[in-house]
């Protein structure tokens, strides 16, 4: 079986780790970090459909945090999937964010 750091997404072997050897980020504590923190995770994952999945679900659940992380993809990514998929993601953010006032 092959498991793979949630920060930097190289994978690794050993199932008993604690921290990632290639990045050192912190395994087991991932797993106490809330739902929207995985999916912000998620948002550098390597494989696109995993990107478009966790914005469609940052999008519907309306989440204020995810917005700076969206922007940076809208304007920054080369790939105009994701451009698109990001930019989607912001209007029902901020459509959120009008309707609540």
């Amino acid at each position: 079986m092959r498991f793979f750091c949630p920060s930097c997404w190289r994978d690794f072997w050993n199932e008993n780790s604690d921290v990632c050897p290639v990045c050192h980020y912190d395994i087991r504590g991932h797993d106490g970090k809330d739902y929207v923190a995985k999916l912000l995770n998620a948002l550098n994952h390597p494989a696109g459909d995993i990107q478009h999945w966790a914005m469609m679900i940052l999008g519907q659940r309306r989440e204020k945090r995810a917005i700076p992380y969206l922007d940076k993809i809208a304007k920054e990514s080369k790939d105009p999937s994701l451009k698109r998929a990001a930019a989607e993601a912001l209007k029902r953010i901020n459509a959120g964010l009008v309707w609540n006032r």
